[in-house]
């Protein structure tokens, strides 16, 4: 799963940064800086989940505070781009307005932080503690598969049939190693339907205008 969300991440974000008009380095470097964390979490988890896989413990631990720092340079930067996004009036996803379309990363960013944070508390629970790292990856992978189904020019709902494909993975992993979907998997999706049910209803309403501009303005 590491290496298939890291290869997301990757096709995603690659080819519209490589076709730029101007070249890659024509954008901010803001751009480039969220990138390469970006992706360097998704790569350090894959590498973390290796160790596990690999019987070197010790190491996995150790190594998990530099994941924490890496997820915090996320939302740091994440939020930097936001803020970015917000000031571009072009600024849309798929056929939602600018204001309703900052709900997508908002959402993104939560998710993420909630899962992540609820696998450093589990992390002496090893089947929780797996599980809510993935999921944390899956909550957050959002802007690399609307740029990928964009770039293979897929309709805009192919971006949650994927991801929903994403969750039919681990849960699908969940019965045949336990028989039954684990709570952790279960909670993962229901973060997942949230966000869903934001940006189909509450994006859309006056309030969130209020809220978004007081958060990136």
């Amino acid at each position: 799963m590491g290496v298939l969300l890291t290869s997301i991440v990757l096709l995603g974000f690659l080819p519209p940064v490589l076709t730029k008009p101007n070249g890659a380095f024509s954008l901010p470097l803001l751009y480039h800086v969220h990138g390469v964390i970006f992706v360097s979490w998704f790569g350090f988890y894959t590498l973390q989940a290796s160790l596990v896989q690999g019987g070197q413990l010790q190491q996995h631990r150790q190594r998990g505070r530099w994941s924490a720092t890496l997820a915090i340079f996320m939302l740091v930067t994440g939020y930097l781009m936001m803020r970015t996004a917000f000031a571009l009036p072009e600024f849309a996803i798929g056929k939602n307005s600018h204001i309703a379309s900052m709900m997508f990363p908002t959402t993104d960013l939560i998710n993420f932080s909630i899962a992540f944070v609820l696998g450093l508390v589990n992390r002496a629970n090893g089947a929780a503690h797996k599980r809510f790292m993935l999921l944390a990856g899956i909550l957050i992978l959002d802007p690399a598969v609307a740029r990928l189904i964009e770039t293979i020019e897929a309709p805009f709902l192919f971006i949650p049939v994927m991801e929903l494909g994403l969750f039919g993975l681990l849960i699908g992993y969940d019965m045949v190693r336990l028989r039954r979907p684990h709570w952790a998997s279960l909670l993962g999706l229901g973060l997942f339907f949230a966000a869903l049910v934001a940006k189909m209803s509450i994006a859309k309403m006056p309030v969130w205008s209020d809220i978004a501009t007081l958060l990136f303005a």
